[in-house]
């Protein structure tokens, strides 16, 4: 298997300030193409913890990944701990010098401060790596069969950077040495539990011949990570396809989709395809709904927009809920939830109209409907379908959770499931 490690550089991602989201979508890419990441590494604003950290993983790994600290400021540190590492020295590269200069006259900037123009200061022996999406260059050193790339720290760029290089150079590395692969797929599932799915699935542990199945859990699904190591690519897809077979033979009808793909995105393909539009109306859940929707591109073929009813009076005067149903029955009720739906699907005129409405928490409930209850209603053309669910004290969690069973209430209409 060919070895990567991944090493964050900063401050800010070692105290928490920052969450590292770069390691995780290094790591998901590198094990997409069939390398095993065997570590992942955040160390400070420390020149000689850099140092140490990068000696050991040296030593541990094919492949280095770094991110951070490639930036203009006295606080990056990623070149000079490089620099001392592989007994170098700096050189000023004027290929490096017009990259920068054309980043900048692509956004109407014509001169280059002294400070940006110390980024084409390079290390001698790297090879540098254009970034198109932002100043610093990437670095590429190659020693002893093993490879360090270094990168910026900004997740556009760094994203940049892995998929026109560094992706290519791992795939490179594992054909051209016949090394052996992993290889995965990841299903996704909607409205089932982990515990009744791993019951449905009942018999699995029988077939799997050295396959590995993963239950992920989220607030919106759980995902089945199906997973095998082997030297022989063909052998190794058809006994992950055999284990892939037997799990949609069991809960096809749970499964809305393979990869990274979001139910969102799902729920909007088929909203696209069938020229229908949605609309929401979102009281607990606060707009995460919405923002689920538009966090897709092209979103607006098929969704509308929303209102934020948050209080009972926004309910009546902007949807239309009327005052006699939240006085009898309460905002977090069946019948308002179903008025919302009904009404903001009118005053959009879209095919589709969804709504939330519950109590979040920490406080608001009461005996008959303690924190965690929340309505959730579908008007569609030929009907109007309301659930209440009962999630549990958390209050993130439960407007989460709302949205992930507000968006599988949509997505088993459209595809007429019992879910």
């Amino acid at each position: 298997m060919l070895r990567v490690s991944i090493l964050t550089i900063g401050d800010e991602i070692l105290i928490g300030q920052i969450v590292n989201t770069n390691a995780s979508w290094i790591a998901q890419k590198c094990v997409e193409v069939g390398a095993s990441v065997i570590e992942h590494c955040v160390v400070g604003d420390s020149e000689e913890e850099i140092l140490e950290t990068l000696k050991r993983l040296y030593n541990l790994s094919d492949i280095i990944l770094i991110t951070g600290g490639l930036g203009p400021t006295r606080d990056d540190l990623t070149k000079p701990v490089l620099i001392k590492f592989f007994d170098d020295e700096l050189i000023f590269s004027d290929e490096v010098l017009e990259w920068i200069k054309e980043y900048y006259s692509k956004r109407g900037i014509n001169e280059v401060t002294e400070r940006n123009k110390n980024l084409a200061l390079i290390p001698k022996s790297c090879t540098p790596l254009k970034n198109l999406v932002g100043t610093a260059p990437g670095l590429l050193f190659e020693k002893e069969n093993k490879a360090v790339f270094a990168m910026p720290g900004v997740p556009k760029e760094m994203q940049f950077l892995m998929k026109e290089y560094v992706i290519p150079y791992i795939q490179n590395k594992i054909t051209s040495r016949k090394l052996p692969t992993h290889i995965f797929r990841v299903l996704q599932t909607c409205g089932i539990a982990e515990s009744v799915l791993a019951d449905k699935l009942s018999g699995l542990e029988e077939i799997l011949n050295g396959v590995n199945v993963a239950f992920l859990p989220s607030y919106k699904g759980v995902r089945l990570r199906i997973e095998a190591k082997g030297e022989d690519v063909v052998k190794t897809e058809l006994a992950i396809q055999k284990v892939v077979d037997f799990i949609k033979g069991k809960v096809g009808e749970y499964i809305f989709g393979e990869g990274e793909v979001s139910l969102a995105q799902v729920v909007g393909e088929l909203l696209a395809e069938r020229k229908e539009t949605v609309a929401v109306a979102e009281s607990c859940a606060g707009g995460l709904l919405g923002g689920e929707f538009t966090n897709n591109p092209g979103s607006s073929r098929y969704f509308l927009g929303g209102i934020i009813a948050y209080s009972n009076e926004i309910k009546e005067r902007i949807l239309g809920v009327e005052k006699q149903v939240l006085q009898k029955f309460g905002a977090v009720s069946q019948e308002t939830a179903t008025q919302m739906s009904e009404n903001v699907r009118k005053l959009f005129k879209s095919t589709y109209g969804i709504s939330i409405t519950g109590i979040a928490g920490p406080e608001g409930g009461t005996t008959e409907k303690p924190v965690g209850t929340v309505w959730i209603s579908l008007s569609a053309p030929d009907k109007t379908i309301a659930k209440r669910y009962q999630f549990g004290d958390d209050r993130q969690i439960n407007r989460e959770r709302s949205v992930g069973a507000a968006l599988t209430m949509l997505y088993a209409y459209l595809k007429r499931l019992e879910i």
